[in-house]
């Protein structure tokens, strides 16, 4: 059984993948299996599974999903994955040091640990807030800065660079499909479970990597009102489902600001009502019982 675990959901990345996946092998650390979980098109998936078959690693493996979705490409990641910690990657990272891997190993010392989170420079997107930070304020907003120096407890992990130990994942279970689109939220969910199960969340500087954020491929969406949509759902069955219907009211404020100040930008104020049923329609999906099952082991 290897050390670690590492899982990169993959959706027509191509180039960047691969780059990614070569750095992941040429770490210091050796004992370990990645597992590429594509969702890519016909054409991407052939080229990527013919990049991996290059490698001619046998610590590197490939599965193509038929059916896309985040959370689902997680959980299938996770059916598949034999080590106690789970290392998963976006496939659009550059790893800034050889010991990358090592650095998430290492805070798993203290068994109290359930998850780490490692530092992310962002290439385009900027911290919301001065100090080193991942939670979602009462409004809902997502407040972000995981430029930080320190090793510190933190609210939840980032999904371009999550690890969790087996023992948590088997206890809280898998991903929740119900954050489809974007699947904005879907880390977040997964690190208010483990937090709530009674594991520790730390953020560690030394797993450091730069997230490129590319601009297609991913869970990206280049239509701004697109995006906005998921957002609104993603936000509204988050909260629903963590903080219940006391949660709501701070929620609908925020939300309502922010849904007409977007409406005045882009100067189209049907948009006020396209963000407020997409937020409706994720506080209708809290009530169904969480899509979290991870499957069988193929």
């Amino acid at each position: 059984m290897p050390a670690l675990s590492v899982l990169i959901p993959t959706l027509n990345r191509g180039k960047l993948l691969h780059d990614t996946i070569r750095q992941v092998l040429a770490q210091t650390l050796r004992d370990i299996e990645v597992w590429v979980v594509d969702q890519s098109d016909a054409e991407l998936a052939a080229d990527t599974l013919h990049f991996c078959d290059e490698q001619r690693d046998p610590r590197l493996h490939y599965t193509h999903l038929p059916v896309r979705g985040l959370p689902n490409a997680r959980n299938e990641a996770i059916a598949r994955a034999t080590a106690d910690i789970l290392l998963f990657l976006d496939d659009d990272v550059i790893l800034l040091h050889p010991d990358f891997l090592n650095a998430h190993l290492d805070v798993y010392a203290d068994p109290t640990v359930g998850g780490v989170t490692g530092r992310i420079v962002e290439r385009s997107v900027r911290p919301n807030s001065t100090v080193t930070a991942s939670h979602i304020s009462p409004g809902g907003r997502t407040m972000t800065n995981l430029w930080g120096t320190a090793r510190m407890e933190i609210p939840s992990l980032k999904g371009a660079n999550m690890s969790y130990r087996r023992a948590a994942v088997v206890q809280v279970g898998g991903f929740d499909r119900h954050y489809s689109g974007t699947a904005l939220l879907e880390d977040t969910d997964y690190s208010h479970r483990v937090r709530k199960a009674g594991w520790t969340l730390i953020f560690e500087p030394r797993a450091e990597l730069v997230h490129l954020s590319a601009l297609t491929g991913g869970v990206r969406v280049e239509d701004a009102l697109r995006a906005e949509r998921w957002r609104f759902r993603s936000t509204g069955y988050y909260v629903r489902k963590h903080r219940g219907f006391a949660g709501l009211l701070p929620f609908t404020l925020t939300f309502g600001a922010i849904a007409v100040a977007r409406a005045v930008r882009w100067r189209d104020a049907s948009a006020v009502g396209v963000l407020a049923y997409a937020a409706l329609d994720g506080i209708r999906t809290a009530a169904k019982p969480p899509d979290d099952a991870v499957p069988s082991r193929p």
